[in-house]
């Protein structure tokens, strides 16, 4: 029995006299894309939750009668992440929006820049100061952003 897609796109060329946009995906690259998805989805999720723990570390530290610490605060997450966030979310929205094939043309370029980024994440040492900050406050970005990017990471090369 054919795949519920290739049914669809067989149908659509027989009926109608149209080949419809995904048409030659198999069941692999259908897989992949979902894999990427779940991996996507579960970036987003730890994403904000490095945020929210950003914020109680930010919120810590804006506390402090140290000025240094009240000026470190003002960088938040995006200066701790090196500037790989919005690159990262770039390139994501070339594969959710470029239509068919966009995993496979568009994959690449997030692949290189999530292994930059989770090379950030494993070497810098603003990131390792918030994971074992003294203030008390739980952060855990290299293990929950590192995690989430080697999800996306695995699913990307599976679609190169």
């Amino acid at each position: 029995m054919a795949e519920p897609a290739e049914a669809r796109n067989a149908w659509l060329k027989r009926v109608l006299g149209i080949v419809a946009p995904d048409a030659g995906i198999g069941a692999t690259e259908e897989g992949t894309r979902v894999s990427f998805v779940a991996a996507r989805e579960a970036y987003e999720a730890a994403s904000d939750l490095v945020n929210q723990q950003i914020a109680a570390l930010q919120s810590a530290l804006r506390q402090s009668s140290d000025v240094e610490l009240q000026e470190i605060a003002e960088f938040g997450m995006n200066g701790v992440t090196g500037n790989h966030r919005v690159p990262l979310r770039a390139a994501l929205m070339e594969i959710d929006f470029g239509g068919g094939g966009a995993l496979a043309k568009s994959g690449p370029k997030a692949l290189k820049i999530i292994q930059s980024f989770r090379a950030h994440l494993a070497e810098d040492e603003r990131v390792e100061a918030c994971d074992e900050n003294p203030f008390g406050v739980t952060v855990s970005i290299r293990a929950t952003l590192g995690g989430a990017l080697a999800k996306m990471e695995q699913a990307l090369q599976h679609a190169a």
